[in-house]
């Protein structure tokens, strides 16, 4: 009788199609950094957390905040196939970069990348919005209007309340003051250029 063991063939199988699914994956998530799909509104949900009616619910309150403010903000949910854990901040300002968010004469953008996989959130800001809004009071943003809602999968839950109140608020008012201020010296700047 003759008895042969084929757990070593086993486990020599499973590690050769796991670094297979590692390399495909690699290969999936860098052909998505080189060949980004262009925009195909304000919010591309790449991850399916948003229903058809709260995906355009969203893009018409952001081409409304826009009309008003001429501040472009995109929105980009990214699944966990699309990118490591370790890579979405870089993924999130690689994708704010190539798609253009803001207005090149005013460095107005701000992308917000949502990783619901990962349970993570990134908001890039352009230099243009740096100026009246800090690291800091993004990342409050993030803490108090943005995951206490998003723990309970409410993902649209008072964003238009936001919008209108951000829009009234002292911050806002510094920041159309501060616009002013920036504008009126890049102004004299290129006067002075002449």
């Amino acid at each position: 009788f003759l008895a042969f063991s084929t757990k070593a063939q086993d486990t020599t199988y499973t590690t050769k199609v796991d670094s297979l699914k590692a390399k495909s994956v690699e290969v999936y998530r860098q052909t998505f950094w080189d060949n980004l799909p262009k925009p195909l509104n304000w919010t591309n949900d790449y991850e399916n957390i948003f229903s058809d009616d709260e995906e355009t619910k969203l893009n018409q309150i952001i081409a409304d905040f826009e009309k008003e403010t001429t501040v472009e903000i995109a929105i980009v949910t990214i699944d966990t196939f699309k990118v490591s854990r370790e890579k979405i901040n870089d993924l999130s300002l690689h994708i704010a970069r190539t798609w253009g968010v803001g207005k090149n004469e005013k460095s107005n953008g701000i992308l917000i990348a949502i990783s619901k996989g990962y349970r993570q959130i990134r908001i890039q800001n352009s230099d243009g919005i740096t100026l009246v809004l800090s690291d800091e009071e993004t990342a409050k943003i993030i803490r108090n209007q943005i995951i206490p809602y998003f723990k309970k999968e409410e993902y649209l839950k008072n964003w238009g309340t936001k919008m209108e109140k951000y829009q009234k608020s002292r911050w806002w008012k510094k920041t159309q003051k501060m616009k002013k201020k920036v504008y009126e010296w890049f102004f004299v700047c290129e006067e002075g250029r002449k």
